[in-house]
């Protein structure tokens, strides 16, 4: 079962325990629910999709085998239980998707801005502002040497596709 949150709206300045969203909830590449959270700690809401053709029984009985398969089917890493994972949960998971968005638009403003590098066996990373630095198209591979004088082995997040430079930012 493949789950995706699209035409997401998040607001940051209303998160308190939890974040608060709205979003379309898609599942198996198909509009199925809209999925929001107030931001004070509760459970999503879901609402049936307006593109979802489904009568309001029909989507009840939906959502409940959605759930149903995501306890039985996933888990989640976590440190608060003694196995080390938590049985799954749709509003984890979308939580989880949730995040992944917000870190990917933050990587993605990062990077437009800045050349980001880490250092390997290193937390944490150093950036270099294209304005402050002069970093342009043609000027990146001087740069690059420049970088190399500062760094011992180091790796340039930019120059990775997008999923591989949240991947890499979330392990650093």
């Amino acid at each position: 079962m493949k789950i995706t949150l699209k035409k997401i709206k998040h607001i940051k300045f209303a998160s308190h325990e939890t974040n608060n969203f709205v979003a379309d909830l898609y599942v198996d590449g198909k509009p199925f629910a809209i999925v929001s959270n107030d931001g004070q700690g509760g459970s999503d809401m879901h609402y049936k999709h307006e593109k979802n053709p489904q009568s309001n029984a029909e989507f009840n009985d939906e959502l409940k085998r959605i759930s149903k398969w995501h306890e039985e089917n996933t888990t989640y890493n976590t440190e608060y239980d003694d196995r080390g994972f938590i049985e799954g949960d749709l509003d984890i998971t979308v939580s989880q998707l949730l995040e992944t968005y917000l870190l990917e638009k933050e990587v993605k403003r990062l990077m437009a801005r800045n050349m980001i590098i880490f250092e390997k066996g290193k937390k944490g990373f150093f950036k270099y502002g294209k304005k402050k630095y002069n970093i342009t198209a043609n000027s990146m591979g001087a740069f690059k040497f420049k970088i190399s004088k500062w760094h011992k082995d180091w790796v340039c997040i930019n120059d990775m596709p997008i999923n591989q430079a949240v991947a890499h930012f979330i392990a650093n």
